[in-house]
């Protein structure tokens, strides 16, 4: 019999598993195990991504990991959950984090469906003994910021027995125990509020009903995966059973006939999955995943051509002239040196900004527009200087150039890369300099062509909104001029113009404003009046949407220096953004081979009007902030920023950032200030993640170009700053930390 709680307490059903399913668990796992002698070998059935993008059979979890690294997505369709999409990423060997979203129907809301985010978190506490029985053991938390509606913790272990048999077990709590529940060890379990809704559930955690699941995947054949499993989630609120924890959730779906859930998974790819399920005997599913890892590139070997060998100088008898260094004292041999240096830098994508050559040393300033690690483009650089420099030359320096500013020199002794040429990159690395550059070298002569310099192109543009709760996905097509004219190195004024095609993200006023006009006539103080007080710094970006006639996201002048070791400035005056204009100014300290760098910003900036691109609104703020960056190795970089933010609210963003060889990097960033969580809206604070991927990890082709995106639990007036390029993020490619990370491409 169902039992109904007392008012204010979760309704959970608390139906107990019949005698076919209870002599069903009991006797299943012993025969299994009885029949599989002790110390088989691990099986290999194939990570199976579930309904909630983490390994696990349908809904129910294992306590497997991806591979370090790897990021997963899912997108399924329920005929009793809805759809929705799940992005996984296991942020280190042992953690796997999950960023899902999904639309199920809601009779108690007018339009009849709920949109829903939330976050999900799981530990592997235990790895499995291949030659004894201990299984691997995981803990996780679902749904831990969201809105509850999919709230569930649990413990699970997992066991392979045969080389294509694996099987978990486990206890959860929440979601996972709406029926068949054996008892509590804890009190009751609250009731999910609608206005905790973005915030930490630590409250429910293991707390009330537990009850047992389990999973079996069997793998049929190399691509083709069988799944079983007995569930706790009997999806009371998707039926419209009164046993359902959620008030605001109400649906009117068919009850499901039982706990057992079937499916399959075909292996349709290296990287994508497709599947198929029945939910409680009734109810169809189907769903397709991926599983991206960076460490494991389509094209591993690239698909660019070989660079240039070294070449090794000749003996002193056979050019005693070039070994001499009287050639130094010719004017035209420097220029002539230069050009067919620079000319061949350019094949390889690099730009030889200047050059300083005597007889002994040369050193030549480079822009990287290809190589998406530094060490590579220094490794061909040096390569080609062996090909066209006299054998007099004996120190081989590399400086790069970021932003306009000489941000690292690399010195090697010729002999060195002559010897080690065909060595790992690691010796060459040992024997190589890194050092700061000089600010200042007068023997430095700059290519032509170099400054003034002006740069264009003409192609398409597209931006893209996920995961509103009215719009799962906004976008815009159009195209843009992009331009840039470099005055000095350094000095550079540059724009975009954009012109929107189709699209629909279309303009909307933000709050309880009944039309656009009614919005775009209103005064300041009104619209602050309307926000609780609180001026809408970004809570109305969508009114900058749908704008028909051709638009200046940016146009600015921007001035980068290298004032003295370790610092760096720069000063950016203009339309910064899409929504601001006005002055950035920015200081840091970062010295070369250091992991640490701090930085100053100070930012006076103007709203921008929401349709005539050099018209500006009523609303001034003065933003400024200190940062401290820290390399914390293994590719992970840390940020913290405290100051004051563009809604005039003061507080810290903590930022996690990790990155791999091939160019990927996954970050996540928390924003708490010290306005209320009512003010701040739905979720309390700011918070989201982002994934970049590099193009030339997915074509095999060297570029720096990289796509991807933010997503933002939800984008409101708290926390927010304004957008500009950083220095830290321009100049560390080039540092020491990023550059021995790299350095295994050295050599490439």
């Amino acid at each position: 019999p169902r039992k109904t709680a007392a008012k204010g307490q979760p309704r959970m059903t608390k139906r107990r598993p019949t005698p076919t399913t209870r002599r069903l668990l009991a006797s299943a796992l012993p025969v299994v195990a009885a029949l599989v002698p002790a110390g088989a070998g691990l099986a290999d059935p194939g990570i199976v991504l579930n309904r909630y993008a983490l390994p696990g059979a349908i809904d129910t979890p294992s306590a497997e990991m991806m591979p370090d690294g790897t990021l997963g997505a899912v997108l399924g369709y329920s005929g009793i959950g809805g759809n929705g999409v799940g992005v996984s990423f296991q942020v280190l060997p042992r953690v796997s984090a999950v960023l899902r979203y999904g639309k199920f129907d809601n009779e108690a809301m007018a339009r009849g469906y709920t949109r829903d985010r939330s976050f999900d978190l799981r530990l592997q506490l235990l790895t499995e003994d291949p030659d004894g029985w201990r299984p691997s053991v995981a803990v996780g938390l679902q749904d831990m910021i969201g809105t509850g509606y999919y709230s569930s913790e649990y413990i699970v272990a997992t066991r392979n027995l045969s080389p294509r048999l694996r099987v978990s077990a486990g206890l959860g709590w929440g979601r996972l125990a709406s029926s068949g529940g054996i008892g509590s060890l804890s009190d009751d379990r609250p009731v999910p509020d609608a206005q905790d809704r973005g915030r930490l559930t630590n409250a429910s955690w293991f707390r009330g009903e537990m009850a047992p699941f389990a999973n079996i995947a069997w793998q049929a054949t190399d691509k083709l995966t069988l799944l079983a499993e007995y569930s706790g989630d009997d999806y009371a609120c998707e039926t419209g059973d009164s046993s359902c924890a959620v008030e605001d959730w109400r649906s009117d779906d068919e009850a499901l006939k039982n706990n057992l859930n079937l499916g399959l998974n075909y292996r349709a790819g290296q990287h994508y999955n497709i599947g198929a399920y029945v939910l409680g005997g009734r109810h169809f599913g189907i769903q397709a995943s991926l599983a991206l890892n960076p460490r494991q590139a389509p094209y591993p070997s690239g698909l660019e051509k070989a660079p240039a060998p070294v070449r090794p100088r000749v003996a002193p008898a056979a050019d005693p002239e070039g070994w001499s260094g009287r050639w130094s004292a010719d004017p035209t041999a420097q220029p002539a040196i230069q050009k067919a240096l620079g000319d061949a830098l350019a094949k390889e994508g690099q730009t030889l900004e200047s050059m300083a050559l005597t007889a002994t040393r040369a050193e030549v300033r480079i822009r990287n527009h290809r190589h998406i690690q530094q060490a590579e483009a220094i490794g061909r650089t040096v390569r080609l200087m062996t090909r066209a420099l006299p054998p007099s030359v004996e120190t081989l320096v590399v400086t790069s150039v970021e932003g306009g500013m000489p941000v690292s020199s690399l010195s090697f002794r010729r002999s060195d890369v002559e010897r080690l040429e065909n060595t790992e990159a690691g010796r060459i690395a040992a024997v190589a300099t890194l050092s700061d550059p000089a600010a200042r070298n007068d023997l430095l002569v700059q290519s032509p062509g170099i400054a003034p310099r002006f740069q264009w192109s003409l192609g398409p543009s597209f931006t893209v909104g996920l995961f509103d709760p009215d719009e799962p996905l906004r976008y815009e097509v159009g195209a843009a001029l992009n331009g840039s004219y470099e005055l000095t190195p350094g000095l550079t004024v540059k724009g975009t113009l954009r012109q929107r095609l189709f699209g629909n993200a279309d303009q909307e006023a933000p709050g309880s404003w009944a039309s656009i006009d009614d919005y775009r006539n209103a005064t300041w103080d009104e619209i602050v009046a309307e926000n609780n007080g609180i001026p809408r710094v970004r809570s109305d970006s969508r009114m900058y949407s749908g704008n028909d006639r051709p638009q200046v996201p940016q146009l600015v002048l921007n001035w980068n220096a290298h004032p003295a070791p370790a610092i760096y400035t720069r000063v950016t005056v203009g339309l910064l953004e899409t929504m601001y204009g006005g002055i950035s100014t920015e200081v840091l300290w970062k010295p070369v081979e250091s992991r640490l760098a701090l930085g100053a910003e100070v930012n006076r900036v103007r709203k921008r009007d929401y349709r005539d691109a050099f018209e500006f609104l009523d609303y001034e703020a003065t933003t400024a902030h200190v940062s401290a960056y820290y390399e914390l190795g293994d590719g992970f970089m840390g940020q913290l920023d405290v100051g004051k933010y563009l809604a005039g609210d003061t507080g810290a963003t903590l930022s996690l950032r990790r990155e791999f060889a091939s160019g990927w990097s996954v970050s996540a960033y928390v924003t708490k200030t010290d306005l209320s969580d009512d003010d701040s809206g739905e979720g309390s604070f700011d918070k989201g993640v982002s994934v970049q991927i590099p193009m030339n990890w997915a074509l095999g082709t060297p570029s720096k170009r990289s796509v991807g995106g933010s997503i933002s639990s939800n984008t409101r007036d708290s926390g927010q700053r304004v957008r500009t390029d950083r220095l830290y993020h321009m100049i560390r490619d080039s540092h020491s930390t990023k550059v021995y990370d790299g350095w295994g491409r050295f050599w490439r």
